[in-house]
């Protein structure tokens, strides 16, 4: 673990998880260390995260392999974009999560999760975000689902549903902070925590929680693959992003 850094003022804790082998991206670096622009993309990340009113803290859940590296060559970079601490993460996203979710400050009333790919979250749109999960205990963006939908078994078409009501989610994801480590609890003590849990809302959602939603942005990309890298780098030369 890395010692967290000065404290700040608010009561939003963001967690990042970090930990993914991020094997569509290729290459020998894990995604959130490739550079965009001359900056880790996690960096970036996390300094814009770092601006929004109200959060106070920055807990990266990295990969175990990852630590050492951060600390030794990593942690002045890490706390000029407002990193205060780092943790070994899981086996899986959700585990990440938990991992952070231990060493969250008491102070942080609401928590946040979102993904170190991310870099392009408009700061307008989290403290919308901030403001709606004080209120309701749970907000997360959403993007329309603008293409048709197909299920597929192998190469066969075997349904069309309906895409009335289906979006696509993003983060970050925010949370009243005891509510979410309720759901993480009840999620370890009926199942457990898996790959399967692909966001921190269905774990709400299991106890019967409302998660309420907005509309989070057309350029809040999450950077998965080299395609999506030249993207970003074409939002950046565009000015559609910062």
């Amino acid at each position: 673990m890395i010692p967290e850094a000065a404290d700040r003022a608010g009561d939003v804790g963001m967690i990042i998880p970090a930990a993914g082998l991020g094997e569509r991206m290729g290459g020998s670096l894990r995604k959130p260390f490739i550079e965009l622009e001359g900056e880790p993309i996690l960096f970036r990340t996390c300094r814009r995260l770092a601006s929004v009113p109200g959060v106070f803290e920055i807990v990266v859940a990295l990969h175990p392999d990852d630590l050492d590296f951060f600390r030794d060559r990593l942690w002045d970079r890490a706390l000029a974009s407002g990193v205060t601490l780092a943790v070994a993460g899981g086996a899986c996203r959700a585990e990440s999560v938990w991992n952070a979710l231990q060493v969250m400050s008491a102070r942080a009333e609401l928590t946040a999760v979102h993904d170190a790919v991310r870099p392009f979250a408009a700061v307008d749109t989290v403290k919308a975000l901030i403001a709606l999960a004080r209120r309701r205990g749970a907000a997360v963006p959403v993007s329309p689902m603008d293409d048709t939908i197909k299920r597929i078994e192998g190469d066969r078409v075997t349904e069309t549903p309906r895409r009335l009501g289906l979006v696509r989610v993003q983060t970050p994801q925010v949370f009243r902070s005891d509510l979410l480590i309720e759901a993480y609890e009840y999620a370890i003590r009926t199942g457990g925590l898996s790959a399967n849990i692909t966001d921190d809302a269905q774990l709400v959602e299991a106890l019967g929680a409302e998660v309420a939603a907005l509309h989070g942005g057309a350029f809040n990309l999450k950077i998965t693959s080299a395609s999506d890298l030249r993207l970003a780098r074409a939002l950046l030369a565009a000015g559609l992003a910062q």
